[in-house]
């Protein structure tokens, strides 16, 4: 499958708009990926490894110019850097923009202990192909983590969104607003999400409120995306 042209085939249906484009965009990067392991696994030999997504590919929330955020998590097998080879270099060649990190559950575990960014991204794993044992594992440790180190996260949290908001100002009522990293943007349903993980903070009720505006948002994203042609969030006057 030459996933740049079903992503161009997506970007001029639009009769899909916001979270479903996402989702039928992140399904369709699910299914390639799963054969691409498949493809490493066969020349390499299978077994101790999956393919996981994180951040805002964990969430399922694609769109059409998002990068591919993954890491491939292994049991220690010495060959896993040309199994990675494998899989990474065919998202090249299809010229799209991939995050990557090769690790071990323990080596993904460490960093997120010191790490606000690879903290929160591990909270958003999803299992793409492998072993699901392995990402079952990770999952639950990265939550057990988290949440030991609640306090420490929590206040990192807060001044992440105090000097967000700061540099971003509101997008409610900017002309030329950061969809992400303004003060009621995308971002900050994440961190609402991420706290809530480490210390219950949202009441009964809240949940649907917060994804209307949540789907909102992402939709005038996905459509920023689909008639500039360029990754980002802010929304330009004659974009």
């Amino acid at each position: 499958m030459a996933l740049a042209s079903a992503r161009d085939a997506l970007q001029g249906d639009t009769t899909l708009v916001g979270g479903a484009l996402c989702r039928r965009y992140s399904d369709l990067v699910d299914g390639w990926l799963a054969e691409l392991l498949t493809s490493a696994e066969a020349e390499c030999g299978a077994g101790g490894v999956a393919l996981v997504a994180v951040g805002g590919y964990g969430r399922a929330e694609l769109s059409l110019q998002s990068d591919i955020d993954v890491l491939l998590l292994h049991d220690g097998r010495p060959d896993i850097g040309t199994l990675a080879d494998r899989v990474w270099y065919p998202i090249w060649d299809e010229g799209l923009k991939l995050g990557h990190a090769v690790r071990t559950s323990r080596e993904a575990l460490a960093l997120a202990a010191d790490d606000l960014d690879t903290a929160t991204s591990l909270l958003q794993v999803r299992h793409l192909a492998g072993d699901p044992d392995l990402t079952d594992l990770l999952a639950e440790r990265a939550i057990s983590q988290w949440q030991k180190r609640s306090k420490r996260w929590l206040e990192e949290l807060s001044r992440r969104v105090r000097d967000r908001h700061e540099l971003a100002g509101e997008v409610a009522f900017l002309l030329e607003p950061d969809l992400k990293e303004g003060r009621g943007g995308l971002r900050d349903v994440h961190t609402l999400r991420w706290a809530d993980a480490a210390r219950r903070l949202l009441w009964e009720g809240d949940d649907p409120v917060l994804a209307s505006a949540y789907d909102t948002l992402l939709s005038a994203r996905v459509e920023l995306h689909r008639r500039t042609g360029r990754p980002g969030a802010r929304l330009l006057l004659g974009s």
